[in-house]
């Protein structure tokens, strides 16, 4: 059984790109399923502003980019923008905020035509911070605020309830959202921690809500257990990540919890972490799972396929350079390094033709 792992796509380039590789690879790589671990939306998060971001603001949300720019251009020239303009910005925002989460669902709905595809959402999809008008002005070279303030002449709470209305309703045998949830296909569970909130150590009240929502997910998943015999947990809430990224673990305390007591059970256990700032993968054992570390697709559209049968393989793709990279498994208590290079060579073959192909540095590829 082969998977597709996307995680962190960030522009809608980037996920176009991946999805037209895969399309057009499809016999190639012999997929049986997609997982898309959250943060299709998030264009703020790309350090590369588009040439003509104007352009690029209308093709993201033709309906509402007229409105949007034209306010921004009074903004930026010093003239007065009344209460009346103000409602109009807003509710071109809420357009533009509706655009983006219809997006995701049409991707989704792509993908799903190639293999069956499962959704995990991310922190740039949800409903506690929406990120999605930090797009806005990240685009147009304004202060955040002139956009947030305006939404508050709208129901923008709405937005997303709407869009998971839609999302369900446009769930099918070949795409399934298990942001929350779980999945069980064939004699896999599949399991998506969502990243509502970054943060899930309990230490105020959205990373408290994260926690209890982890805790009661990782219930459902203890009922399930005698139905499959491997489980795959997709996770995108951030983990203790430090400066150093070698060394590894789930921020959440339920989770580190609940892989403990997994000893012992069940013949394969994967743990998948996606985060926006590896733009190489790390794929090891610890604690009698499989852990991957994921590439974000943030990164030259960069994404990785897990093959499961008696051994689980991973595989490093790029498709911008058509490039198929087979990695190797280390065990992380066993494992020997004295500098990042060392580390990078416990995965990939050619760590020195990595290094200087992703411009990584000597010191640090993080």
């Amino acid at each position: 059984m082969r998977q597709v792992i996307i995680s962190d796509t960030h522009t809608k380039g980037n996920i176009e790109c991946i999805h037209a590789y895969l399309q057009k690879n499809r016999l190639k790589y012999k997929i049986d399923y997609i997982i898309i671990n959250g943060d299709i939306l998030g264009e703020h998060r790309n350090k590369a502003e588009p040439d003509d971001p104007e352009k690029y603001l209308k093709g993201l949300s033709p309906d509402s980019a007229d409105t949007i720019i034209s306010s921004v251009n009074e903004y930026k020239a010093g003239r007065f923008i009344d209460e009346k303009k103000k409602e109009k910005l807003g509710e071109a925002v809420l357009t533009y905020m509706h655009d983006r989460y219809n997006y995701v669902i049409r991707i989704l709905k792509e993908f799903s035509q190639i293999a069956p595809t499962l959704f995990n959402i991310g922190e740039s999809e949800s409903p506690l911070h929406y990120q999605v008008i930090k797009e806005i002005p990240f685009l147009l070279d304004i202060p955040p605020d002139f956009i947030s303030k305006s939404i508050l002449y709208t129901d923008y709470r709405s937005v997303y309830q709407k869009f998971l209305d839609k999302l369900r309703a446009n769930e099918s045998k070949n795409l399934k959202f298990i942001g929350g949830t779980t999945s069980l296909k064939k004699n896999i569970l599949f399991v998506g921690i969502p990243g509502l909130n970054p943060n899930s150590v309990p230490t105020d009240t959205l990373s408290e809500l994260q926690e209890k929502l982890t805790k009661d997910l990782l219930n459902s998943i203890k009922r399930q257990l005698s139905y499959a015999d491997k489980l795959i947990i997709f996770n995108h809430t951030q983990s203790k990540i430090a400066e150093n990224p070698f060394v590894y673990k789930p921020g959440s305390p339920a989770v580190r919890s609940f892989i403990q007591e997994m000893k012992g059970r069940m013949r394969q256990k994967i743990f998948i972490q996606s985060h926006k700032h590896w733009p190489t993968a790390h794929f090891f054992t610890n604690d009698d799972f499989y852990f991957l570390l994921n590439n974000a697709g943030i990164h030259n559209s960069i994404f990785n396929i897990l093959e499961i049968s008696n051994k689980v393989k991973c595989f490093d793709i790029d498709p911008k350079r058509d490039k198929t990279r087979e990695l190797k498994l280390y065990d992380s208590y066993t494992a020997e390094y004295s500098s990042p290079k060392e580390r990078l060579a416990l995965n990939y073959e050619n760590p020195d033709e990595l290094i200087k192909e992703r411009n990584l540095g000597e010191c640090s590829y993080i």
